[in-house]
């Protein structure tokens, strides 16, 4: 199982594409990332690349515990794999609008 990190630029909202190794093929999928400021967390929007569809909306990045961390877990039926958030610090603590892509990185991995 290929794990990959998700290319993120700490400290700003952003949208890039990217391509991911998931269950022995590569998909391409486009992410908008927004902090939400009055809540305190970050979230995370996903699109098909081909189609422009949007497959998720709105996913708050916050940590979990097992079997909760997989991001991704309730829309396994997707099949565009799992996503956890990784601490640098190995504590389970949220991203922050400056530690995301800095202390704090989304995995990506096949689907479980």
């Amino acid at each position: 199982m290929a794990i990959t990190y998700l290319p993120i630029t700490p400290g700003m909202n952003q949208s890039f594409t990217c391509t991911l190794p998931v269950d022995d093929k590569n998909i391409t999928l486009d992410f908008t990332l927004t902090y939400n400021e009055p809540a305190g967390y970050w979230f995370m929007s996903i699109r098909k690349n081909d189609t422009g569809v949007l497959l998720i909306d709105a996913l708050p990045l916050l940590n979990g515990e097992y079997p909760s961390a997989n991001l991704l877990k309730q829309y396994s039926y997707l099949a565009i794999g799992s996503a956890v958030i990784i601490s640098k610090s190995g504590k389970d603590s949220t991203p922050t609008f400056d530690s995301l892509g800095r202390e704090h990185f989304v995995a990506w991995g096949d689907t479980p």
